[in-house]
C-alpha cells in the first residue's frame, strides 16, 4: 500500500513539472485588458536576449570618436549631407546666419507637453542664444498640461490625420498632420512662461502660418498694445506674416477669411536656437505617410529646419521580439519623402527609450524594445542619416526603474515626467554639443 502511495505521488510530481514545462512554451494571451504571464521553468537557466537585452543590441561601427561616459550620434550619411552636417554648418554661422537655427521634434506622447524637449531647448538657448518656445498649433487638447507657454483660443475647427473628420483635406496637413478652419472672430493668443524655464517669457518674433490660395484678413496684438492689420494672400504653398518687438504675449485675431486654412503661430528669436515640438499621442510616425511631400517642401521654404529630430517608439514596441518589417518599410518611405523634400536639411533618428514589465518578481525590458532599437539603427543607416541610442544612453535595462524610483517616470514604467525630461535631455545635449565641438 506504502509503495503504491509513492508511485502514485512521484506520477503526479513529474506529470506536474512535465506539464510547466511543456507551458514554457505557449505564448501568453490576451483577453480585453487581462493578460496571461509565461510560465518558465527555464528562466534561471538559459541564456537568452531577454535575460540580458543589453547584449543583444546590434552596434553599426561609429563614424566618430567619442568621450569616456557620453553616448555619441552616430551619423550614418555617409557624407551625403543629411545627417549632422546641416545642424552643425548652421551652428557654426549662426551669428552670421541672418535666422535663427531651427529645429523640429516630431514625437509621440514621451514628449507631449514639452517633458523632454524643454529642458533640451532650455540647454541649447543657454549655449547659443534664443528665447521663445517656436511653433505651437493652433489649437491643442492638451494646451493646459503644457507649462513652456499659454495658450488660448476660440472659433477653430481642427484638422488631422489620425482623426479624419468630414471635410479633411491632407493637402493642407502640415509637417504634424494638422491643420486648422477658421472664420472672422477665430482668435488665438500666446504667451510666453518662464516659471521653471528660461528664456521663455520674451521672444522677438511671432509669426501666423498658413495655406492655400485664398486671402484673409487678421490683426495682431503684442503686449496687450494696439493692434496691427495684415492681408494674408495664399499663393498654394505656406505662407506667414510677422510681427517684431519684444513679445511677451501675442494675440491673433481673423476679421476675414475667404479660403485660407492656417496652421500655427510662434514665439521666436531673431537669432540663436529655436526647438519646435511636433507631438501627436499615440502615434507611431504613420501620420507622416499622409502629409503630402509638397507640403514638406513648402513648411520648410517658409520655416527651414537645420536639424529634424524623430522620436517614436512607444506606441511600435511590442511584449515580443520582432523584425518590425512593416514599421521599417514605413518610416523608410517617410524619411525618403522628407529627405528629397527637404535636401538641405538634417535628419536623426533617436531609439526608443527603455519600457520594462514585471517579470518572475522582478522587471524586465520588453524583448521588444530590443528588437525596435536594432529595426531604428537599421533604418537609420539604410537611409543615411543619424541615430542617437536613447536606451544606452539612460543605462540600458533596468533605467526605467530606476527613474520612477528617483521620481522622474511614472508609474507605468514607460512614461517620463517633468524631472525625467530634464534628465534625459541632458544626454542628447551633451551629445549635440559634443559633436558640434568636432566640425
Amino acid at each position: 500500500m506504502e509503495r503504491g502511495y509513492i508511485h502514485a505521488v512521484v506520477i503526479v510530481v513529474l506529470t506536474t513539472l512535465l506539464g510547466l514545462l511543456l507551458l514554457h512554451f505557449v505564448p501568453s494571451m490576451q483577453v480585453g485588458s487581462w493578460r496571461s504571464r509565461n510560465v518558465d521553468m527555464l528562466s534561471d537557466v538559459l541564456d537568452s536576449a531577454t535575460a540580458n537585452p543589453d547584449d543583444a543590441l546590434v552596434q553599426h561601427a561609429r563614424v566618430d570618436t567619442c568621450r569616456e561616459g557620453l553616448e555619441c550620434i552616430n551619423d550614418m550619411s555617409g557624407g551625403e549631407g543629411q545627417g549632422m552636417d546641416p545642424f552643425y554648418d548652421a551652428i557654426d554661422s549662426i551669428k552670421s546666419l541672418g535666422r535663427p537655427v531651427r529645429i523640429a521634434v516630431l514625437g509621440d506622447s514621451y514628449i507631449e507637453g514639452d517633458i523632454f524637449t524643454a529642458h533640451l531647448r532650455e540647454r541649447l538657448q543657454r549655449h547659443w542664444g534664443g528665447c521663445g518656445v517656436g511653433f505651437v498649433p493652433i489649437t491643442d487638447a492638451i494646451a493646459g498640461f503644457r507649462t513652456t507657454v499659454t495658450h488660448r483660443y476660440g472659433g477653430w475647427t481642427e484638422h488631422h490625420a489620425n482623426e479624419q473628420s468630414s471635410g479633411y483635406n491632407s493637402t493642407y496637413a502640415n509637417i504634424s498632420g494638422h491643420y486648422f478652419n477658421g472664420s472672422a472672430g477665430a482668435w488665438l493668443a500666446l504667451g510666453g512662461v518662464a516659471k521653471d524655464i528660461a528664456r521663455l517669457d520674451t521672444c522677438q518674433e511671432s509669426s501666423l502660418y498658413f495655406a492655400g490660395t485664398g486671402s484673409a484678413e487678421a490683426m495682431a496684438c503684442v503686449n496687450n498694445g494696439d493692434e496691427q492689420a495684415f492681408t494674408l494672400n495664399g499663393n498654394g504653398g505656406v505662407g506667414k506674416v510677422t510681427v517684431k518687438g519684444r513679445i511677451g504675449a501675442v494675440r491673433w485675431r481673423i476679421t476675414r477669411n475667404s479660403g485660407l486654412v492656417f496652421l500655427g503661430a510662434s514665439l521666436d528669436p531673431d537669432q540663436g536656437i529655436v526647438v519646435d515640438n511636433f507631438s501627436l499621442r499615440s502615434s507611431g510616425g504613420n501620420q507622416l505617410k499622409m502629409v503630402a511631400p509638397k507640403m514638406f517642401t513648402d513648411f520648410d521654404q517658409a520655416r527651414h529646419y537645420d536639424l529634424i529630430i524623430i522620436m517614436y517608439g512607444l506606441n511600435v514596441a511590442g511584449r515580443e521580439e520582432s523584425k518590425y518589417e512593416a514599421y521599417q518599410k514605413m518610416l523608410g518611405e517617410v524619411i525618403t519623402t522628407m529627405k528629397r523634400a527637404m535636401p538641405d536639411t538634417g535628419f536623426l533618428l533617436v531609439g526608443t527609450s527603455d519600457r520594462e514589465e514585471r517579470y518572475n518578481g522582478g522587471f524586465r525590458t520588453l524583448p521588444g524594445v530590443v528588437s525596435l532599437i536594432n529595426a531604428q539603427q537599421q533604418i537609420a543607416y539604410d537611409n543615411k542619416i543619424a541615430f542617437w541610442n536613447l536606451y544606452t544612453a539612460m543605462g540600458g535595462q533596468g533605467s526605467i526603474v530606476e527613474m520612477v524610483k528617483n521620481h522622474q517616470a511614472n508609474l507605468d514604467y514607460t512614461h517620463i515626467n517633468k524631472q525625467g525630461g530634464k534628465h534625459l535631455s541632458a544626454f542628447l545635449y551633451d551629445a549635440l554639443e559634443w559633436g558640434s565641438r568636432k566640425m
